[in-house]
């Protein structure tokens, strides 16, 4: 009974953030989908090219540490994740004379509310001045993210062909908020990485996230959320 509420006596809470480049697999053709060209009239084809580009996000909140036994820990990270990519959608239509290719770039920046639950295991701590102690750990667990809504800006360019001149026309940045039903509104990741404490309570991480089901749903393509993070935090109670 004593061990146990000594161990539960270490549990210590603060605050993270972390930066995420962000990688946007497809399930059918990883990061790019091509259409077979479709011909229209004996003069003109049609063809649609799409692709996702990776993106910087970032995220912010609290985590706490629940020790089970001396080296084995229970982290809950409740966080708020703001998830950046880009997508890119042309599209082609070519006959004898003219050639029209349409380019739309859009910006997304997606909304989350992330709980990450992770299993850590700390190796053996250095102990330092005044026996405080630093120590590396390796974690692993799963995430829980709620969609919480969707932005995103759009750019329409246009570059016609007619009798060997071309014509590039650029449309306005056109905005659009909450659009949600594009998304499915509960994503689940796994979750895996090394961190590392110091004695002052600074803490520094790496890890990678990765999407366990389609985040959105649309019924042509799956979407993944994977990103690789560098996380930092500062622990309110250092050992």
């Amino acid at each position: 009974m004593s061990l146990t509420l000594s161990v539960f006596s270490q549990v210590k809470f603060g605050v993270r953030a972390g930066l995420a480049y962000y990688m946007v697999p497809q399930s059918n053709t990883g990061a790019r989908i091509k259409t077979t060209p479709v011909k229209l009239t004996d003069q003109s084809t049609m063809e649609l090219l799409y692709s996702k580009n990776n993106g910087i996000g970032y995220n912010f909140g609290l985590f706490l540490d629940i020790p089970v036994t001396n080296n084995f820990v229970i982290q809950i990270e409740p966080s708020f994740a703001f998830r950046n990519y880009n997508e890119v959608l042309k599209d082609f239509e070519i006959d004898t004379l003219l050639s029209v290719q349409y380019e739309n770039y859009i910006f997304n920046k997606l909304t989350y509310l992330e709980v990450p639950i992770l299993f850590k295991y700390n190796l053996k701590p250095n102990t330092g001045r005044y026996g405080r102690k630093s120590y590396f750990s390796v974690f692993a667990g799963a995430q829980v993210g709620l969609f919480l809504g969707k932005k995103e800006e759009n750019k329409l360019t246009s570059i016609i062909n007619l009798y060997g001149q071309t014509t590039v026309n650029t449309d306005g940045t056109v905005r659009s908020d909450n659009l949600s039903l594009e998304y499915n509104p509960i994503d689940i990741a796994a979750v895996g990485g090394v961190m590392y404490d110091f004695e002052k309570g600074l803490r520094l991480g790496v890890r990678y996230v990765g999407s366990l089901m389609p985040v959105n749903s649309n019924i042509n393509f799956d979407i993944y959320h994977h990103s690789v993070q560098m996380t930092v935090g500062f622990n309110f109670i250092p050992q």
